[in-house]
Formats: structure tokens, C-alpha cells, sequence
């Protein structure tokens, strides 16, 4: 399975739905926090500037959808 990062921020609706929806599918997944210095160094990485970014594999999602997202993850590379 590809490797699935989160990137997220207290008090962010959509990043709770994108963590829930993960735990509910037994996704692993790593939960980056962009209040940190290293968590919004890695954000900066991506090219985004607002939360839920979901990075798998080499795509990134911004944003959450739930299709985008199982697109993404079950696509061949």
C-alpha cells in the first residue's frame, strides 16, 4: 500500500473527517501537525498553504474527497 501522510491543524473540520474516515478503512497513515516549525516545514514541501493535505505516495491531495482520495490510493503507478 502506498504511504499515506496527513497533514492537519487543530480545530480543522475537514482534517478530522480525512483522519476519521483513514481509521475507519484501517488506513495507515502519518499524522502531521503544521503548527510545528518541522510540521509546516514539511507542509511548505507540497506546495500547499491550507490543511487537510493528504500526500500518497507522490500525489497530493488538498483538500478533502473521499473519491479523489481512493482514486489516488488504488491507482497503478
Amino acid at each position: 500500500m502506498k504511504r499515506i501522510t496527513l497533514f492537519t491543524q487543530k480545530n480543522c473540520g475537514h482534517c478530522k473527517d480525512a483522519q476519521q474516515y483513514m481509521k475507519t478503512k484501517n488506513y495507515p497513515f502519518r499524522l502531521v501537525d503544521v503548527a510545528t516549525p518541522q510540521g509546516r516545514k514539511e507542509l511548505s514541501r507540497t506546495g500547499a498553504r491550507s490543511v487537510p493535505v493528504i500526500k500518497i505516495g507522490d500525489s497530493v491531495l488538498m483538500g478533502w474527497n473521499m473519491t479523489k482520495f481512493e482514486q489516488l490510493l488504488h491507482q497503478k503507478d
